[in-house]
């Protein structure tokens, strides 16, 4: 699909400030968290006397920084009960310990029965005794820095990325501390701090912060200058905030378009699919059959363009969906439904800013809506739907019959295109536009992009089991090998492929078209 996307093209800056609102949604954050931590991240950084590349550094990390994030959804949400509501955790004050167990015991397994709370409780503080989360937080970060590269950030972000969690005083993961973290990484810390509680308590709350944090988690030095010059770096901006975040990046702007804007909508759509194992690849499938049913319909160029942005970003919202309510098998109460429903209004909501985005987000807000009008969340009728709506929702359902979900078996490529084509005839789903997906997905299966590295046929079957979240212990089980062997080659994949986490794993898996 290189250069499939919209040849005007899409400012860098202005991509990853509407990713940024997706990456909120996705932790339960407010909206802008991210973006607000941006813009005192540049202010700090200028004031700290940075370069103009480590300014741009800041920047982008702080926009982007829980970007590897969505690896552990489900694992959260199992852990914690719902990964949605653990946002005072975030900023918790890691070397406050009897704080940091308060808040533990609030939080994880909030809402459930006493029982099930307790439960949920003691699973978490098991679970965190075994080093899970600091095996998470490694996810987080490789993959954080293959989708920063992919998204068109230079190689210096790697480095800040890694050190995501590290603390000043070395407490953090990787044992760095003091200087030896990443610039970029110390004054995001400080800013992200510092914009949290100002934003919830004024300037007190804010400098009462940084003196309780500094020289422990967080850079004295650059808690200092907060606490010098506090009503400037803090300040509100004048106009809304997202003008202000896009006016405050450092140096000039690049714009991306064809395959370096094709590869970071990519980037994107990976990002969203990993909040399940079910979904890996489910966007990509999405944006390649509804350009190429497009094509073959006889649309204009812009129209396969935008279908294709579409594509990628059409289950953004889903981010806003707990992973335990994706994931979960059974039926659902109808508030759980609701809350499934309006996964494409939120789509639309987080790139309603971007002029360069928000045409492909309304149209991406319509792959669930159907020509008898039973669709969601608008339930617009035929009349209301155009060629290029019915393409996408089209595209949408067969990409989704041929996976698997948690409550379903995937269907073979036979099955599925049966039950699109009956969708047609009953008036769900567009004749013509199940007509060329069908066509396109023919299309789509012989042109799939091969692997940069040769990997076996065993060890691209262990991969796509480990990209799906699969223990060494449950991939031995289903391929009937020892969990030795497995470990082999695992050890043989991440050798091959040069990443080192399940996640790198399952990112080189999606990218080179694997699963």
């Amino acid at each position: 699909m290189q250069g499939s996307t919209n040849s005007g093209g899409v400012r860098q800056a202005e991509l990853l400030a509407s990713l940024s609102l997706a990456i909120d949604l996705g932790l339960g954050l407010p909206a802008e968290w991210m973006q607000r931590t941006a813009l005192v991240s540049v202010r700090l950084a200028l004031a700290a006397g940075l370069s103009q590349q480590q300014q741009r550094t800041c920047y982008f990390l702080a926009l982007i920084r829980n970007i590897g994030c969505t690896s552990s959804s489900l694992s959260d949400a199992r852990l914690m009960g719902n990964e949605l509501e653990q946002t005072a955790l975030l900023m918790a004050d890691p070397d406050d310990g009897p704080g940091m167990m308060a808040l533990l015991m609030r939080d994880v397994g909030a809402g459930l029965p006493p029982a099930e709370q307790a439960a949920t409780q003691a699973r978490f503080f098991e679970a965190a005794s075994s080093g899970v989360f600091a095996s998470n937080h490694k996810n987080h970060c490789e993959g954080g820095a293959i989708l920063a590269e992919r998204l068109g950030l230079g190689p210096e972000m790697s480095a800040a990325f890694w050190a995501v969690y590290e603390r000043w005083n070395g407490q953090g993961d990787q044992g760095q501390s003091g200087e030896e973290i990443d610039v970029a990484a110390r004054v995001m810390h400080v800013a992200s701090v510092a914009a949290h509680f100002h934003k919830e308590g004024g300037l007190e709350q804010a400098s009462e912060a940084m003196r309780q944090r500094a020289g422990r988690s967080l850079d004295p030095h650059l808690c200092g200058l907060v606490l010098q010059d506090m009503t400037d770096l803090l300040a509100e901006p004048e106009g809304p905030l997202a003008q202000a975040v896009l006016a405050a990046e450092p140096g000039s702007s690049l714009v991306l378009s064809g395959s370096a804007l094709t590869m970071a909508l990519e980037a994107i759509a990976d990002f969203t699919d990993a909040k399940i194992p079910q979904t890996l690849g489910h966007s990509r499938r999405v944006a390649e059959l509804a350009a190429g049913a497009a094509r073959l319909s006889g649309l204009p160029g812009t129209d396969a363009a935008t279908l294709a942005t579409a594509g990628y970003i059409h289950d953004v919202g889903r981010l806003g969906v707990s992973a335990g309510l994706l994931a979960r098998p059974g039926p659902l109460t109808p508030a759980e439904w609701e809350r499934i429903r309006l996964h494409p209004y939120m789509t639309e909501r987080v790139f309603a800013a971007s002029p360069a985005l928000a045409p492909a987000a309304r149209l991406a807000a319509m792959h669930h809506e159907r020509q008898d009008g039973s669709g969601y969340h608008r339930g617009l009728g035929a009349g209301e739907l155009s060629g290029a709506a019915r393409i996408l929702a089209a595209a949408n359902a067969f990409a989704a019959l041929t996976e698997e979900r948690p409550h379903r078996l995937r269907s073979d490529a036979g099955a599925a295109a049966k039950a699109l084509a009956k969708m047609g005839r009953d008036g769900v789903l567009d004749v013509r536009a199940v007509d060329a997906v069908l066509a396109a997905a023919g299309e789509v299966t012989s042109n799939r992009r091969s692997a940069n590295v040769t990997l076996s046929e065993r060890e691209i079957e262990v991969l796509r089991l480990l990209a799906r979240q699969n223990s060494n212990k449950e991939i031995a089980r289903e391929l009937g090998i020892s969990p030795k062997t497995v470990e082999h080659h695992v050890s043989h994949i991440f050798d091959k492929t040069g990443c080192t986490t399940r996640t790198g794993a399952a990112l080189y898996a999606t990218h080179n078209a694997l699963l």
